[in-house]
Parts: structure tokens; sequence; C-alpha cells
């Protein structure tokens, strides 16, 4: 009787050239290989898997670029008309000059861009609408409105930042998505007026001065102590109101 044992190869061992008596060494082999075999399998698996989720980010920005132009004229609208308030507020309330001549140019602009938005809401859709102030910006107008002084200035400037903040995305997506060139150009000019708007109610918060523009090209810089509780500061209220006016008819002209 043969003392050594005959072993059987592993199942499928036979298929990769080992018909002959199963020893140690051609169990090892085999099942080296059907090891390395399963990993090729697996790294295969992986690899579609992979590539399946580098394309769902892909898949997310395609939908991104769905934009509704009438949603958004609407809806920017009644989000300008709550800025426009808190212009108004901030042009009766400020203490510094240059925050109320920020807020008066906000304040023109603004209006000017909703009464061009719903023009295009008329001629492009043939509906309108009525411009009122977001449930959301009720709420922030309230409690500035209870504020004053320097608490004031800063609080109106950090509630102004972050109401522009949450507008720039929306800006962006209708300066690359809209169907009407006109309001792509608008939605450009605005996203990037007011990201340099957010850097000066940043600079209004920290206390620094901000520089306004003059119009023709002008640049004047209006420091952080000129309020407007004295005779000075009120001088150079109307300093910058007249700067900012010259700049809004030198646009208007340019325009024509």
């Amino acid at each position: 009787m043969n003392r050594t044992a005959r072993r059987q190869l592993p199942t499928g061992c036979e298929e990769i050239g080992f018909q002959h008596r199963a020893t140690d060494r051609s169990i090892g082999v085999c099942m080296n290989r059907r090891i390395i075999s399963a990993s090729r399998v697996g790294a295969a698996a992986l690899m579609t898997v992979g590539l399946a989720l580098a394309a769902a980010p892909a898949a997310v920005a395609d939908d991104d670029s769905e934009f509704n132009e009438k949603e958004f004229l609407a809806m920017t609208v009644d989000h300008h008309f709550g800025g426009v308030r808190m212009a108004e507020l901030c042009v009766q309330k400020a203490t510094r000059a240059h925050l109320k001549g920020l807020c008066s140019e906000i304040k023109d602009t603004q209006s000017e861009e909703i009464a061009t938005m719903r023009s295009w809401l008329k001629n492009w859709y043939g509906t309108d609408e009525t411009p009122s102030v977001p449930p959301e910006t009720k709420p922030m107008l309230d409690r500035l409105s209870g504020l004053s002084g320097r608490t004031f200035d800063v609080e109106l400037s950090r509630d102004f930042a972050q109401h522009h903040r949450e507008f720039l995305p929306d800006a962006d997506k209708c300066r690359k998505h809209a169907e009407h060139g006109e309001l792509r150009a608008m939605c450009d000019t605005m996203y990037q007026t007011q990201t340099e708007e957010i850097g000066k109610f940043e600079a209004v918060i920290a206390g620094k001065p901000i520089t306004v523009d003059t119009g023709n090209g002008g640049l004047a810089t209006v420091g952080s102590d000129s309020a407007g509780t004295g005779g000075a500061g009120w001088l150079a209220v109307g300093g910058v109101a007249a700067a900012l006016g010259t700049a809004a008819v030198s646009r208007r002209l340019r325009r024509q």
C-alpha cells in the first residue's frame, strides 16, 4: 500500500495544466494563479465602479445648466426689492458718509434693474411680477430698524454682504445659461458689481475706508471717520452723493 496519499487538485486547477498528481507545490502554484485571476476580475470591477462615480459629478453639473429664465426674473425682482428697502433704511440711518453713498448707489442701480426685468417679463413672457419684500428679508429689516450708530452700520453691512452672497450663485448661473443675451449681460454686471460691493461692506465692518466711483474713470477714497452727525460729515455725504450722481449720469449717457 502506497503510504503517500493522493490529494485532489482544487476545482479548476485541471483547466490550467495540473492534470498530474497533486503535490504541495502544484496545489500552491494553482491557488496562487486562482488568486491572481480573481484579483484581476476585482480590479476590473472596481475600475468600472470608479468610472461610474467619476461620471456622476458631470451629470450633476449638467443638471446645473438647466436655467429657468422666467423664474429667475421673478425671483430677482423680489430679491432686488428687498435690497432696495435695505438701502433706503441705510441712507436714513447710517452714520458714515461712505456707507450712505454706497447704499444710495445700490438703491438707484437695483431700482433701475427691477424696472428692466419687469419689462422683460412682459415682453418675453407676457407676465409681470409686482415687487414684494421676500419673507426672509422682513425680519432683517425689522431688526435693523431698531439699531442705531456704529452698531447699525456694522449689522447693516453684514446683512447686505450676506444678501449679496446668497444671490451670486443664481447670477452666475444666469450669466452662463440665460436664453437672452441682454439678460446674460445684466447678470454678468450684477455678479461683478455685487462681488465688489461685498468687499466694500466688509471694509465698513472692519472700520476701513472704501473707494467710490466718481464717474469718468475717477475714484475717491472715503475714510471711516466721516460721521453724518456733524457739519463736516454732512458735507462729506453731499460730496459722495454728488460724485455718485455724476457717475450715474455718465453711465446713462454712455448707454445712449
